[in-house]
């Protein structure tokens, strides 16, 4: 069970009339083609500090990537994809926040390039899912996430997708997608993991930059500080019984599925 989804939020009246004037700005706008419900505006606004010209502006500038780069969302329902979750066990997210509030989500780096001709393309996409999915929660909204990238099981399969052009798309829905904070940990050991983390880091921007910690596979007492014992998963340092557990995450998908595909329709047309 995710604990965390038992948070609740209520606006001031301040928020409120912002809310309000983002939608009449969404309405009236002759290129959008999104949502005006509370969970999709709030997500902006948080974003940019409830100044609502810049959240309309986050608004355009995410669908402005998506209509740039459409491969790079979600395209698919939620079960399309509910496979490739089971065959790897790659994407995980913990029922506890972390010691700073922060919902906690794990990557890992699993090759199954075989089994799955468009593996990196799916990859994209669920991550995708799981950000949009994440962002619904009042929680996620105003504290952003904490994001696990474990790279132990990166493989030369994995170093062949990483061209320049590959990381710059990277980079670019990095300064679109509104999280208020992204905390990310790299897990790496050996020579193949450094190269990853170095491939990806010239192409991050500053800010992003700021965010990302770095720790050695043999050596997690920085990640157990910065995380918080309690919420860190077992294999990590943390108690026993924080197992990671691929239902979680892919029950939680499921759960907002319809919601999720909705969003897959919201694009932005130039005129």
């Amino acid at each position: 069970m995710l604990l965390f989804l038992r948070s609740r939020v209520e606006y001031t009246a301040e928020q409120l009339f912002k809310i309000k004037q983002l939608r009449q700005l969404v309405e009236k706008s002759d290129v959008l083609h999104v949502g005006t419900d509370d969970i999709f505006l709030t997500k902006f606004l948080h974003y940019t500090h409830w100044d609502t010209i810049k959240a309309y502006q986050a608004i355009h500038a995410y669908y402005d990537f998506k209509h740039k780069h459409p491969n790079w969302v979600a395209r698919h329902p939620v079960d399309y994809y509910q496979k490739l979750f089971y065959a790897t066990h790659a994407r995980f997210v913990m029922p506890n926040v972390d010691k700073n509030g922060r919902v906690l989500v794990i990557f890992k780096t699993v090759d199954a390039f075989q089994q799955f001709p468009d593996y990196l393309q799916s990859l994209v996409e669920i991550d995708d899912l799981i950000f949009e999915s994440l962002l619904m929660l009042p929680r996620v909204q105003e504290h952003g996430i904490t994001v696990i990238c474990d790279l132990q099981g990166t493989t030369r399969n994995f170093l062949r997708q990483f061209s320049p052009s590959f990381m710059k798309i990277v980079n670019d829905k990095n300064g679109v997608i509104p999280f208020t904070q992204r905390i990310v940990h790299i897990i790496q050991r050996g020579f193949l993991m450094h190269v990853t983390s170095t491939l990806f880091m010239p192409f991050m921007n500053k800010e992003f930059k700021e965010k990302i910690f770095t720790h050695d596979g043999k050596h997690l007492s920085k990640l157990r500080e910065m995380i918080g014992y309690e919420s860190l998963p077992a294999e990590y340092g943390g108690p026993a019984t924080n197992v990671l557990d691929t239902n979680l995450i892919f029950n939680y998908l499921s759960q907002n599925s319809k919601y999720l595909e909705k969003l897959q329709d919201y694009e932005k047309r130039p005129v």
